[in-house]
């Protein structure tokens, strides 16, 4: 028997006539799409598989034995019908309950179906049903609420989909058969229903304190914020309440002002020696945390136009540098803004004597069911920016990423503040979807204020619209590095290719992936330049043969020839994904190591194949030959912060994601390839004696390239996560494979929607080392530098209670800040000249550039340096290399679909 508890809340309502409430509307968030099926079967479009394994805390979904929570592998349940014509989400399932009709081909116990969430309201669709025979009493529960009961399937209704909406307490939400007969479960979705706050609205005429409020006002005077009156003053630099009466003013009837409105103000920021008070003021009003629509008047109705005005609403920019002139007297503007404090706040900020005239705030009904802007970088208001910067904005992605399409020069704009003229840039999201990222195509102006705008015209994936952001920046001086160590470019010496990777082969010829999985030959000139190019199909062509999904096309990482090349004979080894084009629909194990040889390079010889896959693009990235002949190759993570999310598809880590392998081609099996998924019914052991491919440093969320330095250490360039991650918790009993890396601590909590963006990186990798992302299945828990200490610490994750150490193997001195969502990507280390010996590390998105590093016989890195002359100005650059017989450097520009030139300064 079910009890349901009903939880009653006593409300206190703060009585101002201001505040009203009518029944809140509800967010829709999607949470997860889960389709029932074998593990051989093809995965619906937008779809996760569940292939019947048992439940684990690492991968936060599974099975249990119905009525209790022990985990029950079901992978025997699971049946695809491969009918034609019918829907492939129906013609695929598991039986709940295969021990109603018996038989040797399935799992007796009674299962159910859990898959862990936050506490909360969520509304879930099952589809349920078969073919013929139909000898099915086909019930479902969701949270013991009926969604299906008693269904029979028949010839002209063999499935029945229902929705229910339930609470959840306890983190996990439970799927069961009970009271039904060889129950078969097809499909089902998981959304999150997030209530709004009641809604509230507040309409404020600031004014001198005879005067009565325009009509529907409520009047400010200037008096200090206090909780009963829930508005009020507050000093602009401490924050705490200050009393502003006698800075109001009502200019009529001398000026003849028709909108009471604006015949009223109230100094912020009064000049000295006038009559009131000096202090300058924020104004503030308390609010429940939500998102509001507010609108804001400046100005004076009087002669005087001494003023120039700034209003800032929270963390956005209303208003800046508003000079009022006898004709035009006011500005007004309205911004959408987030407030998660329970203050709503109006800074005058960077303004000279500004006068608040009025102001509107409504609340925004389902906003919480839109993408927004979490946190800007630079921040609004911002001061000594680099003239190179990028604008990133870190994002809350409820409905999943960035529609890059929807990025265009109207809808994300940079401009500057003096006149509005519009600056040519290059917007881009990550190739998560995670962040939005405007880089100017050139330097901006030294000691220049400038305005960002992101509009409802940028959309998720799902063309839900962004609520709109702008922000205010001022740039510093110019503080380029123009000296030693500069470039002249030659823009798009190859074009009409979505290149993404580059390398000078051992014929002095120039080779370049693609993003579908072609490799042009391209030689090189004696000035540099490109002659035209040979294009090798042969990875598309191997693909195509052996029908690999998504063939013929398969994205090229990594590069490398074999120290055994020669210029006649060479040796490209290669890695080759499945094509991430957008939906979260990319199947796992689908990464291979291959090996071309041959006239033209023409045979294509399978060496790994099985290697695991995030649903978008964390892949096999690069690869490269150690001084010890093996090679070493950087695999991505299958999701943000080590446990799965929706955004990533809710596919968990494996065994071998996030880290550098090793691969020792000398243990390379007779028989190629070898497989080496580890996981959903592969084998694969990396810590087995004699192991080919093995584990070299974990914890390396997304290294796009791999350098060997001749100091003999290995660097890696990689992508930290954005805002909004989830993190695994250690279990209340470790695991026994804790044992192999002598894990005993610390304890660490999970963590849902991480609010803060980790950095990006360089590492140091070094051997049985920990890199700070999570993956359970090799018992690490902690992200990054977790959080030990009250104060400032290395990388550390704030969220995390004070007192979580970092990971015991965690290599803090061999990790370096490649800087904010740099999205860090191809790197060298440069030859000759004056950038002798150093790092060079290709910036994607951030900067869109190439920034550089020193680097010690050691293996330290020092003085990180970006704006070198010719290093900047990239359109989505992936990766470098360079000619060693010129010192000439070729990058790739995957969003102009180019390769660029950059001649080094005598």
């Amino acid at each position: 028997m079910w009890l349901m508890h009903r939880r009653l809340w006593t409300v206190a309502l703060l009585i101002v006539p201001f505040l009203y409430a009518t029944p809140a509307a509800a967010a829709v968030t999607p949470v997860a799409r889960i389709n029932f099926q074998p593990a051989s079967s093809t995965v619906p479009s937008g779809y996760t598989a569940d292939t019947g394994a048992a439940f684990t805390a690492a991968r936060g979904s599974g099975w249990v034995v119905s009525g209790s929570q022990t985990p029950l592998d079901l992978t025997r349940n699971t049946r695809d019908r491969a009918r034609s014509g019918v829907d492939a989400r129906l013609n695929t399932l598991i039986h709940l309950q295969y021990g109603d009709v018996g038989g040797s081909n399935g799992v007796l116990t009674a299962g159910a179906w859990e898959y862990a969430v936050p506490a909360g309201t969520y509304q879930v669709t099952v589809s349920a049903g078969d073919q013929a025979p139909y000898d099915s009493s086909h019930t479902v529960r969701v949270e013991g609420a009926a969604a299906i009961t008693g269904f029979g399937s028949a010839a002209g209704a063999e499935f029945q989909q229902a929705t229910v909406t339930v609470p959840v307490s306890d983190g996990r939400l439970t799927v069961d058969a009970v009271g039904g007969r060889n129950t078969k479960l097809n499909y089902l979705t998981i959304d999150r229903i997030t209530a709004d706050p009641p809604p509230f609205a507040l309409k404020v005429d600031f004014s001198d304190a005879a005067s009565a409020p325009a009509s529907g006002y409520v009047r400010d005077s200037g008096g200090a914020y206090t909780a009963g009156s829930g508005y009020g003053w507050v000093d602009l630099g401490e924050g705490t309440p200050v009393d502003l009466t006698g800075n109001g003013r009502n200019r009529n009837p001398a000026a003849g002002q028709s909108d009471p409105r604006l015949a009223t103000f109230v100094h912020a920021q009064l000049p000295a020696g006038s009559a009131g008070v000096a202090t300058p003021g924020a104004w503030e009003a308390a609010v429940p945390s939500g998102t509001y629509a507010v609108t804001v008047a400046v100005g004076d109705a009087g002669t005087a136009v001494n003023s120039v005005h700034w209003v800032n609403v929270e963390d956005q920019n209303a208003i800046a540098e508003f000079r009022p002139t006898s004709a035009t007297k006011f500005a007004t503007a309205t911004r959408v803004v987030r407030v998660t404090d329970g203050r709503l706040t109006l800074s005058p900020a960077g303004g000279t004597n500004t006068k608040f005239a009025y102001v509107d705030i409504a609340s925004v009904a389902d906003a919480g069911g839109r993408p927004a802007v979490r946190l800007s970088s630079p921040a609004n208001l911002a001061t000594g920016v680099a003239v190179t910067t990028s604008v990133v904005e870190d994002l809350i992605l409820p409905n999943g990423g960035v529609a890059a399409a929807s990025l265009t020069a109207a809808s994300v704009r940079l401009t500057r503040l003096a006149d509005g003229s519009a600056v040519p840039a290059t917007t881009i999201t990550s190739g998560g979807g995670d962040v939005v990222n405007l880089s100017p195509t050139a330097p901006l102006a030294a000691n220049t204020a400038y305005r960002f705008t992101l509009t409802e015209a940028v959309t998720d994936v799902t063309g839900r619209p962004f609520l709109p952001y702008s922000i205010v920046f001022t740039t510093g001086s110019d503080g380029g590095t123009g000296g030693p160590g500069g470039f002249d470019k030659t823009v798009g010496v190859a074009t009409g290719a979505s290149f993404t990777t580059v390398v000078v082969g051992p014929d002095g010829r120039l080779y370049a992936g693609t993003l579908d999985g072609w490799i042009h030959r391209f030689p090189i000139n004696p000035d540099g330049t490109l002659g035209a190019a040979t294009v090798i199909g042969t990875v598309r062509a191997n693909a195509q043969a052996l029908g690999l999904p998504g063939a013929p096309a398969r994205t090229i990482i990594g590069m490398a020839f074999d120290p055994a090349s020669t210029a006649a004979a060479p040796i490209l080894w290669v890695t080759d994904n499945y094509e991430y084009v957008g939906p979260l629909n990319v199947p796992d194990w689908s990464g291979r190591v291959g090996r071309l040889t041959g006239a033209g390079l023409s045979t294509y010889t399978s060496v790994i194949v099985g290697l695991p896959r995030s649903v978008k693009d964390h892949e096999t990235n690069s690869l490269a030959f150690g001084p010890d002949g093996a090679v070493y190759l950087s695999q991505g993570a299958n999701n943000a912060m080590g446990a799965a999310d929706s955004t990533w598809g809710n596919r968990p880590e494996r065994l071998l994601s996030a880290a550098i392998l090793r691969l020792d081609p000398a243990r390379l099996p007779a028989t190629l390839p070898l497989n080496a998924q580890t996981e959903a019914g592969g084998g694969y052991d990396p810590y087995a004696t004699g192991a080919p491919l093995t584990l070299y440093a974990t914890g390396v969320r997304n290294a796009y390239d791999l350098v060997w330095h001749r100091n003999g250490h290995l660097y890696a360039p990689t992508n930290g996560s954005a805002a909004g991650g989830n993190t695994p918790a250690t279990p209340a009993t470790l695991p026994a494979a804790c044992a192999r890396r002598g894990y005993t601590g610390p304890s660490v909590p999970a963590l849902t929607s991480v609010p803060t963006a980790e950095t990006d990186y360089v590492f140091d990798v070094k051997p049985g080392r920990y890199y700070g992302h999570p993956n359970p299945l090799r018992c690490e828990w902690v992200l990054a530098g977790g959080n030990p200490t009250a104060g400032t610490d290395p990388f550390e994750v704030p969220a995390y209670p004070v007192g979580v150490a970092p990971d015991p193997h965690y290599d803090l001195a061999g990790t370096y800040d490649a800087g904010l969502h740099a999205s860090a990507n191809g790197a060298i280390e440069y030859s000759g000249g004056a950038l002798d010996g150093k790092l060079l590390v290709v910036r994607y998105s951030n900067g869109q550039d190439i920034e550089t590093f020193d680097v010690s016989p050691t293996g330290a890195l020092s003085n990180r340096t970006t704006g070198r002359t010719g290093l900047t100005g990239f359109s989505q650059p992936l990766d470098v290399t360079q000619d060693l017989t010129t010192g000439n450097l070729y990058v790739t520009e995957l969003g102009a679909g180019r390769i660029t030139l950059l001649r080094p300064r005598p």
